[in-house]
């Protein structure tokens, strides 16, 4: 009889007791997935969107317009810009007749953060005259900068970048005496925002000029504001307002409204546009347009 109840306790299931239930660890809930970016990051001039179609970038930007966005190209990424322009008022013309602007993009790690940035270099061809005078024709200020792409919410659609730069004329070019280039140095910096909508793009511009070397020249303010949307998957327009005036906004007041259009083929971007001023201190009505193209070239894949 005792070698039966032995036997039962030893094939008997254990019994959980209440200390043991209490102890056992809960079972946890899956972690809940996280929702994909409503506004991904996506290459410049044209990407795939997430459909895998092929679209263009209609971010306001510079060029065609003044008013720049924050976005940079990608690491190993060249952007490179050859425009034509032309400011045309009754007392004085002024043509770019090629404006190179070279762009690289690089991505240095600062304090443990990766942060997207762009190298820059840009010069026009120029040629400026004075009602009446003949045209001096000759290189204008060299413009050299660094953007620094500082904040980015993909789920917003909202992106921050700072953009030091230093405004020079060319050495030996004689610009400053053939009135294409300023005297001395320009200090530049430009914040920019943007904020991505389902239907257009809105940027913001905010920029300090401080002169350098040149007591003849006030330190300087520009505000400028656009909108940018696709018109098709090839095509895009934009408008911005912009402001230019010394920084208690008295003297060299200049306002004007500017409208562009790009359209993309492969890793090409044409572009164009056409402005005219609302106020300026010279007393002359100016005329803006221009036209240029956009090269995309992704050093890794060459």
């Amino acid at each position: 009889m005792v070698l039966l109840l032995l036997a039962q306790l030893v094939t008997s299931p254990p019994v959980a007791t209440a200390a043991a239930q209490t102890q056992a660890p809960a079972t946890e809930a899956p972690a809940k997935p996280q929702a994909p970016p409503l506004f991904p990051k996506h290459r410049r001039g044209l990407y795939r969107n997430a459909e895998g179609v092929e679209v263009v970038d209609a971010t306001p930007q510079s060029p065609p317009l003044d008013t720049d966005d924050p976005g940079v190209p990608d690491k190993g990424e060249y952007e490179l810009n050859f425009s034509t322009h032309a400011d045309y008022a009754k007392g004085a013309q002024r043509i770019d007749m090629l404006t190179v602007d070279a762009n690289y993009g690089i991505l240095p790690i600062i304090a443990g953060y990766k942060l997207p940035s762009q190298l820059k270099i840009e010069f026009p061809v120029a040629a400026v005259r004075q009602q009446g005078e003949p045209f001096n024709v000759g290189v204008g200020d060299v413009t050299a900068g660094v953007k620094l792409n500082v904040y980015r919410d993909e789920h917003r659609g909202i992106s921050l970048s700072v953009y030091p730069q230093l405004e020079f004329a060319a050495t030996g070019a004689h610009g400053v005496s053939k009135g294409l280039a300023e005297n001395g140095q320009t200090a530049i910096l430009p914040l920019l925002v943007a904020r991505e909508f389902h239907a257009c793009t809105f940027v913001a511009n905010a920029t300090v000029e401080k002169p350098m070397h040149d007591p003849d020249r006030r330190t300087a303010a520009e505000f400028g504001v656009g909108f940018g949307r696709a018109l098709t998957r090839k095509v895009a327009a934009m408008i911005e307002l912009r402001t230019h005036s010394s920084l208690d906004f008295k003297d060299d007041r200049l306002v004007f409204v500017n409208g562009g259009f790009i359209h993309g083929v492969r890793n090409i971007v044409v572009y164009a546009n056409a402005g005219h001023s609302v106020v300026s201190d010279d007393g002359m009505g100016h005329t803006y347009a221009g036209v240029g193209i956009k090269l995309l070239i992704d050093s890794k894949k060459s």
